[in-house]
């Protein structure tokens, strides 16, 4: 029997200075960042955390790879972020990440825009 779980963190808020505009990359702005890991297992897992997708880890991770930027493009940190939990979570079998930015620097009255992107290993 094959089994599967999700894994996953909502609504993290995370500071950056992302961004095409140069006011985005000297005073920076909130983003706000989703990440859900899809694991494929035979078996049940144990009950610890060598045996699991630690979500405190994988929120650490995002700070992480947006405090390395600015990046000019969400693309790219999603991007980032995806590559980042695939190389440091083997149980991974995919992960989407979907990024928004509530204070876009367009004239429409907006709540947020964003980007989703899905990353899965080709074994």
């Amino acid at each position: 029997m094959q089994r599967t779980e999700r894994v996953f963190v909502e609504n993290l808020a995370i500071h950056g200075f992302h961004g095409l505009i140069p006011a985005e990359k000297t005073l920076g702005q909130k983003f706000f960042a989703d990440i859900e890991c899809l694991v494929v297992r035979k078996e049940a897992p144990s009950d610890t955390m060598t045996d699991a997708v630690d979500y405190g880890k994988l929120c650490d991770l995002a700070h992480e790879i947006s405090a390395s930027g600015p990046f000019n493009l969400i693309e790219t940190l999603a991007e980032r972020i995806g590559q980042g939990v695939m190389s440091a979570f083997p149980l991974v079998a995919s992960v989407r990440v979907r990024i928004r930015k509530p204070n876009a620097p367009i004239r429409h009255f907006i709540d947020h825009v964003g980007v989703e992107i899905e990353l899965a290993r080709n074994d």
